[in-house]
């Protein structure tokens, strides 16, 4: 008799933009590092250098952290006092926790806002950087600004929605950590 093959069971949304999110913060952060080691062995064994090179490394480390933040909001890993959290009863902990939810839910929406308000003004006006001469207008370096924060934004919706409905927030681990 032949055994039938179980699908495994697939991530729930939220779990696979934090993975997403993970893994661009990740891969950002490596080419970083190659970028940065390629410069140095460039600068000090042929004695020649690019112009563009510390520019990338910082655009490349500004997207890491933007979606690094933004997983940290998924999983509910970002900054909070936790001796203070920890210090109340259940029920006042339960209270803390929506208040702090929706305030990240308003400041992701309000960033979202105004960071698509700068994309667009530095697209219309054609802005890029006076650092290099990269090829590129600077609105799609800050184009991470709205992304992110509107994944914090969705984020921070589904974790005051499971507050809403009475459940206790917890730091989650993905897979790997």
């Amino acid at each position: 008799m032949e055994e039938e093959s179980v699908p495994e069971a697939v991530a729930p949304p939220h779990t696979r933009a934090i993975v997403f999110e993970e893994a661009v913060a990740a891969i950002g952060l490596v080419l970083m590092l190659v970028q940065v080691c390629m410069e140095i062995v460039l600068r000090d064994f042929f004695n020649t250098s690019f112009l563009w090179s510390e520019e990338v490394a910082r655009y490349l480390m500004i997207w890491s952290v933007y979606f690094g933040a933004a997983a940290a909001v998924g999983t509910n890993g970002h900054l909070r006092i936790e001796m203070l959290i920890d210090a109340v009863p259940p029920r006042v902990r339960h209270v803390l926790d929506g208040i702090a939810q929706f305030w990240v839910l308003a400041f992701s929406v309000a960033i979202t806002y105004a960071g698509y308000s700068m994309v667009r003004d530095s697209f219309a006006s054609g802005m890029v950087s006076a650092d290099s001469n990269l090829p590129f207008q600077l609105g799609w370096v800050q184009l991470v600004i709205p992304i992110t924060f509107a994944l914090s934004a969705i984020h921070a919706m589904r974790c005051l929605w499971l507050v809403v409905k009475g459940r206790n927030l917890v730091v989650e681990k993905s897979e790997g950590h």
